[in-house]
């Protein structure tokens, strides 16, 4: 039996990358999945590989920045599968620039897309977790932490995951609710791939200068990137029976490169 067997999960931006491996990893060890991207495409091939493993997934489309649309989320979710027993929160964009760079509009995506989403689909999702418990994983980063140069938009929205992190474990504890978060270094994603030859999302490349990027790595104990598949495993952890006495916390999971 796996460790989720029977469970319900929503992993948001799970159409690629971190969200993808989760997906993959929680519906291995027996969740149903309901995939959800801004994107069809990813999120029902995510759903095509999840079935041809032997899961149980589906797809939808949704924008977490949009509360009506978190709500749609959860509300397809719980008629579709009967529950939700866990969420993780990990849509999220960058977009660097130096802080008398950065215009509003890059704070905004960033912010709303990191930090908004992520409240949005909480709330979204309170009506069912008050009623039966679970348990909720929010994705930080390192950044959250630290701050970082070039970041000051997605270190704050990061921050601010890990303060709604906290409150969310000591408002809920009382229905049985556990929230944690992972805090992330450099995750081999399409975001921190060089940004020279990166791809175009929102109309403009993502990923980071490849000079940064090299230097990120030397400065990591650890000397590489983090997997997709690395990075799931930990969610697994927070998301099973294993960590039914943890909430609050923030699990930092970056190679060494802070400590």
């Amino acid at each position: 039996m796996g460790k989720l067997e029977g469970k319900v999960a929503v992993i948001t931006g799970s159409g690629r990358g971190i969200g993808k491996a989760i997906a993959k990893l929680f519906a291995s060890e027996g969740a149903s999945v309901m995939v959800n991207d801004i994107d069809e495409s990813p999120a029902l091939e995510v759903v095509k590989e999840i079935e041809a493993a032997g899961g149980k997934a589906s797809a939808c489309v949704a924008d977490v920045t949009r509360l009506e649309e978190a709500q749609r989320l959860m509300d397809e979710t719980v008629k579709l599968f009967g529950g939700l027993d866990i969420l993780v929160n990990n849509a999220g964009i960058t977009r660097d620039a130096l802080i008398h760079k950065m215009t509003e509009q890059q704070w905004d995506l960033c912010i709303n897309i990191n930090l908004k989403g992520t409240f949005n689909c909480i709330r979204a999702a309170s009506k069912y977790f008050m009623k039966r418990g679970g348990r909720i994983i929010n994705i930080s980063s390192v950044v959250g932490l630290a701050g970082n140069v070039g970041q000051a938009n997605y270190s704050a929205a990061k921050g601010g995951i890990i303060a709604l992190t906290k409150t969310v474990a000591k408002e809920w504890a009382r229905f049985g609710v556990n929230c944690n978060a992972v805090a992330y270094a450099l995750v081999d994603t399409r975001l921190t791939q060089p940004r020279e030859t990166g791809e175009e999302v929102f109309g403009e490349k993502v990923g980071i200068p490849a000079k940064l990027r090299e230097a990120w790595i030397a400065n990591t104990p650890l000397g590489r990137l983090m997997t997709p598949e690395e990075a799931a495993r930990p969610v697994l952890f927070l998301a099973s029976d294993d960590a039914a006495f943890i909430t609050g916390h923030v699990l930092n999971v970056s190679g060494g490169w802070y400590m």
